[in-house]
């Protein structure tokens, strides 16, 4: 069966080689009641920001989510397009220089080592590598890493899923027992109730019994004892619950949340009217397992 959950904790990362520069792009998101977003990058890249909060606004729901952006100049093997000169400035410093060694009678040619003491006019600095204008050289390295960030959220939010479908037929089945175990036991029940009942009269030495009275307590305290709607409501949150794995949609984990509060409430009511020790065994049961499905579904957007 195939599931659309995603969880919360993630990790993705994504690196390229950007006119001569390395950047590496890490995003980590772990559990968090609602969205919250941290950017770091470099002073060089702070315009970034506003378009990868965008992008991880319109990706993400929930979860507290980071985004690291690093650069340094490329220098291993991997990177070769290393590009920190401008040509042209270059060009211009060195014809300056060759002029000036000629006015002034100096040692000519001029030698790259002295050409390299003036490198700051004609380097191109990082704030220039990354202006505005190379967005579209920075903005799939974001997205990759995001888009690695998605896939590693989806992957755990189907195994969480498995595992909450499991708890769900779990539920499923324990619901059966109970029903079961109600419908057997109800002629039992009202014996029981109709007993005691005739028992409080004798202690009171009430020598004349309404028949019709007593039939109307003994209606009356074993409806108060009677878990069928209980029973009929869990079964809805159950399936409910089965829909909302399979078919996600926004705010998944609130929604399984949701019912999984609901189904407590049922299963306490259940525990509340039950005049079977079985019946309180497997509404522990349920509690146990709902209990169990609350802690998963805190890991899921």
């Amino acid at each position: 069966m195939s599931f659309s959950l995603s969880s919360m904790t993630g990790y993705g990362a994504a690196k390229a080689s950007v006119e001569g520069w390395r950047i590496r792009v890490e995003c980590k998101s772990v559990n968090h009641r609602r969205l919250s977003l941290r950017v770091y990058t470099p002073d060089e890249l702070r315009w970034l920001d506003p378009e990868v909060r965008s992008r991880l606004t319109d990706a993400v729901s929930r979860g507290s989510v980071e985004v690291r952006i690093a650069m340094q100049p490329g220098t291993d093997d991997e990177y070769v397009d290393f590009d920190l000169i401008d040509e042209d400035r270059f060009s211009a410093v060195t014809r300056e220089l060759q002029r000036l060694a000629v006015d002034y009678r100096l040692v000519a040619p001029v030698s790259l080592e002295a050409i390299w003491e003036y490198r700051e006019f004609f380097e191109r600095s990082s704030h220039e590598v990354f202006s505005e204008e190379n967005a579209d050289l920075l903005i799939p390295v974001v997205e990759e890493a995001l888009q690695k960030l998605m896939a590693s959220r989806r992957d755990e939010g189907q195994g969480i899923a498995a595992d909450l479908d499991n708890h769900r037929q779990r539920l499923a089945d324990r619901l059966d027992d109970v029903e079961s175990l109600s419908a057997d036991d109800g002629d039992a029940h009202r014996l029981r109730v109709e007993t005691r009942l005739r028992e409080a009269i004798e202690e009171f030495e009430i020598d004349a019994i309404d028949e019709g009275r007593l039939a109307q307590e003994v209606a009356y305290y074993v409806e108060k004892g009677d878990i069928s709607e209980e029973i009929q409501r869990a079964r809805s949150h159950v399936e409910k619950l089965g829909k909302v794995l399979r078919l996600g949609g926004e705010a998944v984990g609130k929604k399984i949340d949701f019912y999984l509060q609901e189904l407590i409430r049922e299963t306490n009511t259940m525990g509340s009217k039950s005049q079977h020790a079985r019946l309180t065994d497997l509404v522990i049961e349920m509690k146990s397992v709902i209990e169990k499905m609350r802690e998963q579904a805190a890991n899921v957007e």
